[in-house]
C-alpha cells in the first residue's frame, strides 16, 4: 500500500518540529542555568571587591601609629560637627535633586506621575543600589515599578532609566572639566595632568556630540543601525538611540535636567568639602574637592560592587592625597572618604523607613521582578516589540 507523500511529508515535519521543539528547550534551560552561575559570581565579587579595599583602607589606617592618631582626632574637640551637619543636609538635598530629575524625565514623555512617588520610589531605589546585591538593584526597581504601572508606556518608562544615567554620567565630567581649569597643570603630577586631558576630552566630545545626536538624522539612519549592531555595546547603543529620538522634540526639559545635573554634583563636592573642613584644618579647597568628588563618583558607577562600595573610597583616597596643590595625608584622605561613604548610608536609611513602612507591597514587586528575570535590557526588549505612536509620530 502506498502511502501518500504528502502524509509522509508532514509526518516528517512534524517529527522535526518535535525534535526542534526539544532541542529548544534544551538550550533554554542550559542558558537558564549558565546565566544563574554567572549571577552567583557576579554577586560573590561585587561582595568581595568592596571587602578587600575597606579592609585595605582600614588596614592602611591601623597599621601606621600616626595614621590613627590622625583619626583619633575626629573624636576630640577639634571636630566642628556642625559641618558635618551641613554636609549631610548638601548630601540630601544632592540626592533629592536626582529624584526631582528623574521626576521631570517621566513628565516630560507624559507618564502620570507624581513628586512624592518619584521620592519614594528614589529613596527605595537608593536603598537598593546599596543591598541588591545578586537581586533587584534601584535602576531595576525603578524602572520596573515604572513599566508595571503604565504597561502602555513601558519604552517611555525604560528610557527614563537610561536617560537619567546618561545625563548625570556626562555631568560628573562637566562639573570635574570646569573646575580642573583651575588646577595648576604644570606642577601636577604626569597621572594628574593626563587624567584631566581625559576628563577635558570627554566634555569636548560631549558638547560636541551631543547636539549632533539630537540631529533627526543622526539617531535613525544608517549610523545608528551600525552601532547599534555592533557586539556587546550594541544593546547600549540601541537604548541611547531610542532615549535620544524621545527626547530631542523636549528641549526645554533637557535643559532644565542639564542644569539640575550639574547642581547636583556640585553640591555632593560642596557636601564632601564641609566634611573635609569639620574633620581636619588641613583640608583641599572647594575647587580642588569638585575635582575629587566627581571623579571619585566616576570610579563608583563601575558595577563591581554594590552603590560603588570600596571603589569609591579607593578613587576618593587616591585623588584626595594626589589632587591638592598642599600635601594632605593619607590617613585624613582615607577618614573623609569613609566619612563620605557614611553619609550615603546614613541617607539610605530613608529608604529604609519607607521600606519598612511599605514592605510587604516592596518585597512583592521585588519578587515578581525576579521571578520574571527582568533587566533594564530585558524591559527594553520587550518594549521594542510594542508599536510606539510617539515614535511612529515622531517628526524625523
Amino acid at each position: 500500500m502506498m502511502v501518500p507523500l504528502s502524509y509522509t511529508t508532514c509526518a516528517v515535519s512534524a517529527k522535526f518540529s518535535l525534535l526542534d521543539g526539544r532541542a529548544n528547550g534544551v538550550v533554554s534551560t542550559f542558558n537558564k542555568h549558565r546565566r544563574l552561575v554567572k549571577n552567583h559570581l557576579f554577586t560573590i565579587l561585587r561582595i568581595l571587591v568592596p571587602i578587600g579595599i575597606l579592609s585595605y583602607l582600614v588596614w592602611t589606617i591601623v597599621s601606621d601609629p600616626e595614621n590613627l592618631e590622625a583619626v583619633r582626632q575626629i573624636f576630640s574637640t577639634k571636630t566642628n560637627w556642625g559641618l558635618v551637619a551641613v554636609a549631610f543636609l548638601c548630601s540630601f538635598c544632592a540626592v533629592s535633586l536626582t529624584m526631582i530629575r528623574w521626576y521631570l524625565l517621566v513628565i516630560s514623555v507624559e507618564i502620570p506621575f507624581q513628586l512624592r512617588d518619584a521620592f519614594r520610589l528614589g529613596f527605595l531605589g537608593y536603598l537598593l543600589n546599596f543591598v541588591g546585591l545578586g537581586g533587584v538593584g534601584g535602576d531595576l526597581f525603578k524602572g520596573y515599578m515604572l513599566a508595571k504601572g503604565n504597561p502602555g508606556k513601558r519604552p517611555e518608562a525604560v528610557s527614563t532609566i537610561f536617560m537619567d544615567r546618561l545625563i548625570g554620567l556626562y555631568a560628573l565630567f562637566v562639573v570635574t572639566s570646569l573646575a580642573a581649569l583651575t588646577l595648576d597643570l604644570e606642577g601636577a603630577k604626569p597621572a594628574i595632568r593626563t587624567m584631566t586631558y581625559f576628563v577635558h576630552g570627554i566634555t569636548l566630545a560631549g558638547l560636541v556630540g551631543l547636539p549632533i545626536l539630537l540631529l533627526p538624522g543622526i539617531s535613525k539612519g544608517g549610523l545608528s543601525e551600525f552601532m547599534e549592531g555592533l557586539p556587546k555595546v550594541g544593546p547600549l547603543m540601541k537604548r541611547a538611540f531610542a532615549a535620544i529620538r524621545m527626547y530631542r522634540s523636549r528641549p526645554k526639559y533637557l535643559v532644565i535636567i542639564a542644569i539640575l545635573s550639574l547642581c547636583v554634583h556640585s553640591i555632593f563636592s560642596l557636601a564632601a568639602y564641609f566634611l573635609a573642613s569639620g574633620l581636619f584644618e588641613n583640608h583641599p579647597t572647594l575647587l580642588e574637592m569638585m575635582v575629587i568628588t566627581p571623579l571619585a563618583m566616576v570610579f563608583a558607577a563601575i558595577p563591581l560592587s554594590p552603590g560603588g562600595m570600596g571603589t569609591l573610597e579607593l578613587a576618593f583616597t587616591e585623588l584626595y592625597i594626589s589632587v591638592p596643590g598642599n600635601e594632605m595625608s593619607k590617613a585624613s584622605a582615607i577618614t573623609v572618604a569613609l566619612g563620605f561613604r557614611a553619609l550615603t548610608i546614613g541617607l539610605a536609611f530613608i529608604g529604609a523607613i519607607i521600606y519598612w513602612i511599605n514592605r510587604e507591597s516592596v518585597d512583592q514587586n521585588m519578587a515578581e521582578a525576579t521571578a520574571e528575570e527582568e533587566t533594564l535590557e530585558h524591559l527594553a526588549e520587550s518594549a521594542d516589540e510594542v508599536c510606539l505612536p510617539s515614535e511612529a509620530q515622531e517628526v524625523t
